[in-house]
């Protein structure tokens, strides 16, 4: 089994911006997360299209077969005091930090007996991505993500194992508690 978290892996794969062109009917997933399936193939070049999200899919150089996929969209995250005082950012007075947000983050079912740690590396990338917005045109301190426990109430130590911390101050849950089914989560690319 190869280690994307352990092993250079860049002979292996690549990962490329979503198009007509590379995406192609090899990822598939479990019955129960067939959203992020859905998503793939009937939403996520169009939501391109219109500028909402930007989806990168990691595929396999020989096959050109589809590990996994990651979205973004533009977010920013409202912290209370003590986890901006964990990201040593107490000092700044306003509540909202800008942050680049995983909207989905998939992993192909065929490629878990082949491959381990896709998504661990898939989270590497974005922050890589937020970093990169520092340098090239805006501010991007946090990388984030709505944990879908509803599909897999796990996800959160996956997370967790990544660096991410479960929001204590989440606007939306306070606005719509009964409709909540994931977890906000933020991570400092800095930390």
């Amino acid at each position: 089994m190869i280690d994307f978290l352990s092993e250079d892996v860049s002979s292996l794969v690549v990962i490329e911006k979503l198009s007509e062109k590379n995406l192609n009917a090899s990822f598939s997933v479990d019955k129960k997360f067939a959203e992020y399936k859905d998503f793939l193939y009937s939403d996520a070049l169009s939501y391109q299209s219109l500028f909402i999200s930007q989806t990168f899919l990691l595929l396999e150089k020989e096959t050109r077969n589809i590990i996994a996929y990651i979205s973004f969209v533009a977010d920013t995250v409202a912290l209370n005091p003590r986890e901006k005082k964990k990201a040593g950012l107490q000092e700044i007075p306003f509540l909202f930090l800008p942050a680049l947000k995983i909207a989905k983050l998939a992993v192909s079912d065929w490629s878990v007996d082949k491959y381990k740690h896709i998504g661990s590396y898939l989270i590497r990338f974005a922050c890589a991505k937020a970093f990169k917005t520092n340098e090239n045109f805006m501010a991007c301190r946090l990388v984030s993500v709505d944990a879908d426990i509803e599909h897999n109430p796990d996800v959160l130590k996956f997370y967790e194992k990544n660096g991410f911390s479960a929001l204590k101050n989440s606007v939306y849950k306070k606005k719509f508690p009964n409709r909540t089914k994931t977890v906000g989560m933020w991570k400092d690319i800095f930390l």
